[in-house]
């Protein structure tokens, strides 16, 4: 049924460390699933776009500000799984922070975070699809931007 349907957005932020000579992604770690890494997303409120609750969700998770992160034009991947006995379907957009210094600041949601190497997302991911998404946003990213 539709109705069942729980719909949410997120933003795969990402920046580049110099360092590394290579591009970063920020995972939140669940406070409910001590195994559950993803980045920034949640449920759209009544009236919401996926991007306008890609931005909110974002900004609540990780106290990152729409003005601190640049989208990558024609990025979007969307999720479908099961999850407490419902259907979900998230929309993740793809984001570079402008600053890469920029702090974090955790929700009650989240008990920690990381920036993470496409090469490390599976250690930390749990779901398959997530560490697909990571790697077809660093492919999207290191073509967009070198």
């Amino acid at each position: 049924m539709a109705d069942d349907l729980v719909r949410a957005a997120g933003i795969m932020v990402c920046k580049f460390d110099s360092a590394k000579n290579d591009y970063l992604f920020l995972l939140l770690k669940s406070s409910n699933n001590p195994f559950h890494w993803t980045p920034p997303k949640g449920r759209l409120d009544p009236g919401e776009t996926s991007i306008q609750a890609a931005y909110r969700e974002t900004h609540e998770e990780s106290g990152l500000v729409g003005d601190q992160i640049v989208l990558v034009e024609g990025f979007s991947e969307t999720l479908k799984y099961t999850a407490h006995g419902r259907n979900k379907e998230c929309t993740y957009y793809l984001g570079t922070l402008k600053d890469p210094d920029a702090k974090i600041k955790l929700s009650h949601e989240h008990t920690d975070y990381a920036w993470i190497t496409v090469e490390e997302a599976p250690k930390f991911c749990d779901r398959e699809s997530i560490c697909t998404m990571i790697v077809n946003a660093h492919n999207r990213i290191k073509e967009k931007l070198g």
